[in-house]
């Protein structure tokens, strides 16, 4: 696996879910009582009456389907929000544009109902890029259009328009300065690297962008030994951000568990979640909101997480990608606005992600020649320890086989001019030196040789 793609693939994260309240979808519709506005940043915007139908639920069906036909796939659609004391509904939807080079789109459908007409707004554009169009078009959309429920059924879905204000946000750099993020008067950043950063509110709001997970499959036999490698047999908690968690667990339960196990490097208790609904997104990705439980004091918390789940990096290995923003829940229809600007102003730079991005390149590489350095210095270790074991066994050999010699009256000789040796009685070994001591010699114990001697 290249270093370089793990953490492009990392710096590329929060491309994949920035829009936490604005959920993905697509939308337009042929009609000849509809208007079409391009938005000059992006998008396209659709309005007007809806002729031949008469209810709501009709006028919502019929942009459906006709979302369904220009875009070549059927819309999958989240919940349906009806505003309080208005005759509108809303709803927002992801999509597969088939006839568009299967590129994924995201948008809304508005439909309101005045005086027993219903008239409807669509705004859809490419899912990555909808997060930031969409406020620019519901604000175009709400200079031509004037049924209002667009307003409000934003708001009640949780999205950035509605009645309540957007605080003046503040740009504040990252310590690391690879990003930027623009803070309401009483927010702070809790920790920012790399381009991800967390920040903490004054009312207990937290929001993370482009947390990125690496993921390990317990099920992969090869991954399954590192784990236990890893973790001492399940004695300690995986280093770094590493989880493990089986490729292809329900996508809730991959995030409760991964929730979990980041707690548990903590030593923290995990997180109490009780999901409240589940739009699913493009892309592997789905929405969750919910009410959670940090146990940190703070009480249940309003939650809502965009998670995408990353196709396997190298066998048994994959990662998911997480966006979150947590506020009691009283705050919500209040800071949904600012919240959502907040997601806006988020900046990265790129530079500063790719100069990191090489500086842990590298610190992998030292520590790889780190470990080789010591691998080569242990082996040296080792072959030194086993020479000086063989040597002390061989010296151990000698000296038996002399020991022996002394038992048995025996003498080893070496005869000079056959370059031979041999084991013999000491009186026939004392014979021959005496006759002959320039061809026969004894042979000292430390030359010995092994195999023949002994």
């Amino acid at each position: 696996m290249s270093a370089d793609w793990f953490f492009n693939l990392k710096k590329r994260a929060c491309a994949l879910g920035c829009a936490l309240f604005l959920l993905s979808s697509s939308a337009w519709a042929v009609d000849d009582s509809l208007q079409t506005i391009h938005n000059p940043g992006g998008g396209e915007i659709v309005y007007g009456a809806v002729s031949g139908q008469s209810t709501l639920q009709g006028a919502m069906g019929f942009m459906l389907r006709q979302v369904h036909g220009h875009f070549g796939d059927k819309p999958q659609v989240g919940k349906f929000f009806h505003t309080k004391g208005s005759d509108s509904i809303a709803t927002f939807f992801t999509l597969t544009a088939k006839n568009q080079g299967n590129k994924p789109m995201a948008g809304m459908v508005v439909v309101s109902l005045q005086g027993g007409q219903p008239t409807a707004a669509v705004i859809y554009d490419d899912a990555q890029r909808f997060a930031t169009t969409a406020n620019p078009m519901m604000k175009k959309l709400n200079e031509v259009w004037h049924p209002a429920p667009a307003n409000s059924s934003k708001s009640a879905a949780g999205a950035s328009q509605g009645s309540a204000p957007v605080a003046a946000l503040h740009q504040t750099a990252f310590p690391d300065n690879s990003g930027s993020i623009g803070l309401p008067e009483g927010w702070k950043i809790a920790g920012a690297q790399q381009g991800t950063v967390q920040a903490t509110g004054p009312n207990g709001e937290f929001l993370v962008i482009g947390m990125y997970v690496p993921v390990m499959d317990p099920n992969n036999p090869q991954q399954r030994q590192m784990i236990q490698m890893e973790t001492q047999g399940g004695r300690m908690p995986l280093p770094g951000m590493y989880v493990a968690v089986p490729y292809g667990t329900d996508p809730f339960q991959t995030l409760k568990a991964v929730s979990a196990q980041l707690h548990a490097k903590q030593r923290q208790q995990p997180a109490s979640i009780e999901l409240i609904d589940t739009q699913k997104q493009a892309n592997n990705c789905n929405l969750f909101n919910a009410h959670v439980d940090q146990h940190d004091g703070k009480g249940v918390m309003y939650t809502s997480i965009y998670m995408c789940i990353q196709p396997p990096f190298m066998p048994g290995t994959y990662a998911v990608t997480i966006n979150q923003v947590s506020l009691p829940e009283p705050l919500l229809a209040k800071e949904n606005p600012t919240l959502h600007a907040i997601f806006q102003s988020y900046r990265t730079n790129d530079a500063v992600i790719n100069a990191e991005t090489r500086q842990n390149i590298d610190n992998i590489h030292a520590i790889g020649e780190r470990a080789k350095i010591q691998a080569d210095a242990s082996h040296a270790a080792w072959d030194i320890h086993q020479q000086a074991y063989q040597n002390q066994q061989d010296s151990q050999d000698r000296n038996n086989a002399a020991f022996s010699n002394y038992l048995l009256d025996q003498t080893v000789i070496q005869d000079s001019q056959r370059n031979e040796r041999g084991t013999v009685y000491n009186q026939y070994a004392d014979a021959l030196v005496k006759a002959d001591p320039s061809r026969y010699q004894y042979v000292p114990t430390q030359d010995f040789l092994k195999g023949i001697d002994y």
